[in-house]
């Protein structure tokens, strides 16, 4: 394989300045809309480092996908890896600013 057809695969998983695709739509729909803001913003103030608010919002938001499907099926396989893809910590910290 040549350096030419390696750097043809090299796949850039960077999307509007976010890390990927996934953390950007977490962000959107977190700051979309009231109630999820409110959320959002409790989980960042609810605890002292970003880690920690991240841990904690995955949590709770796990906690809303198990509910929703909880049949293993290929949409929770499918909705279960775009979840883990998430950066947590990139959602915190950039809206850290309008909490502290």
């Amino acid at each position: 394989m040549t350096y030419a057809t390696q750097e043809k695969q090299t796949v850039s998983t960077e999307f509007n300045g976010w890390s990927n695709r996934e953390t950007w739509l977490a962000n959107l729909w977190l700051t979309n809309d009231e109630g999820s803001y409110r959320f959002l913003m409790e989980a960042i103030a609810s605890q002292k480092a970003a880690w920690q608010s991240a841990e904690w919002l995955k949590m709770c938001l796990q906690e809303q996908l198990n509910g929703e499907i909880d049949t293993p099926c290929l949409w929770q396989d499918l909705l279960q890896q775009a979840f883990d893809s998430i950066d947590w910590i990139e959602v915190v910290e950039a809206n850290t600013e309008e909490v502290r």
